[in-house]
């Protein structure tokens, strides 16, 4: 009966010299595992660090939705971030989630010393000069670096984007666009489009 089930190590490598690759595959899964665990690491040193900083920024957004109180603004901020057009359908829908670094750079330079408060500032002061009083040919400069830095690719309509600087340069007092006929502010709209996309 014993014959019929063969040996014991019938079929198996053992008995014989041990496989010389054995220790090489040993060395390999090790370095893999070492490999994988300091990714791991990063990762989670990475996540943690986003949850820090987007703590920081959704503290200062608060902050600034506390503070301001222009109707307008507020009104072009929600039409402009919290909404989007599908670029094919053209049909409006709210999004999922919002660029909050992008909305608050466009308060920053009006709140840098909150922004020391908040801990937002190492975002931003590289970009800006706080050394000088913030200019409206300073502060569209500063617009045009954010912009390349931070957008997330979600297009914004240029058109409301448009009038929604207008309103924030008005409202910091920048430049009284208020004042303005219509057709002036018109004409300042433009002339902000030719120095934003120049």
């Amino acid at each position: 009966m014993a014959n019929e089930a063969g040996g014991i190590g019938e079929g198996l490598d053992i008995g014989g010299q041990p496989r010389e690759d054995l220790n090489k595959v040993t060395e390999e899964a090790v370095r893999r595992v070492q490999e994988q665990s300091q990714q791991a690491k990063q990762i989670q040193q990475q996540i943690q660090q986003d949850k820090a900083s987007n703590n920081k920024l959704a503290q200062f957004l608060a902050f600034l939705m506390k503070t301001i109180n222009n109707e307008h603004l507020i009104k072009h901020l929600y039409e402009l971030f919290f909404k989007t057009k599908h670029p094919k359908t053209w049909v409006s829908y709210l999004r999922k989630k919002i660029n909050t670094t992008v909305i608050i750079w466009l308060f920053y330079p009006f709140y840098k010393e909150e922004g020391k408060t908040f801990w937002v500032d190492s975002f931003f002061q590289a970009l800006l000069d706080s050394d000088h009083p913030i200019t409206l040919h300073l502060y569209i400069s500063y617009i045009k670096k954010l912009s390349a830095k931070y957008h997330d690719n979600v297009p914004l309509d240029p058109e409301l984007l448009l009038l929604f600087l207008s309103e924030i340069i008005n409202h910091f007092g920048l430049f009284d666009t208020k004042s303005l006929s219509e057709e002036k502010q018109q004409e300042f709209i433009q002339h902000l489009k030719h120095d934003l996309y120049k």
